[in-house]
């Protein structure tokens, strides 16, 4: 290979990581906002729940969706166990909190 098609290579690879990390970054602070507007919409109680939700980025992330579904689904925290016709559920990540809901 020349130099000059080695020098292209390079820089078109610089590019094209440059565009992931710019896309990236448009997604990450979309999502952001759209959190931040969403959690307008909560009313105390999934406040709370979400205040609870700790700092650490992963858990989160988790933690802030599984709030979300419940106050889009008006749903409560589960306590030991859920009452008949309903079943016990949560996102399988860290940080997502248990609510009860009906059985389909």
């Amino acid at each position: 290979m020349n130099k000059k098609f080695q020098k292209n290579i390079l820089i078109f690879a610089v590019i094209f990581i440059l565009i992931i990390l710019l896309l990236n970054w448009l997604i990450k602070s979309g999502q952001a906002s759209r959190n931040k507007n969403q959690t307008e919409d909560f009313n105390v109680y999934y406040k709370e729940l979400l205040a609870r939700c700790g700092q650490e980025k992963k858990v989160y992330d988790c933690c802030f969706n599984s709030v979300a579904y419940m106050a889009s689904n008006n749903l409560k925290l589960a306590g030991i166990g859920c009452n008949p016709g309903l079943k016990l559920n949560a996102y399988s990540c860290l940080g997502s909190y248990k609510w009860c809901e009906m059985i389909r």
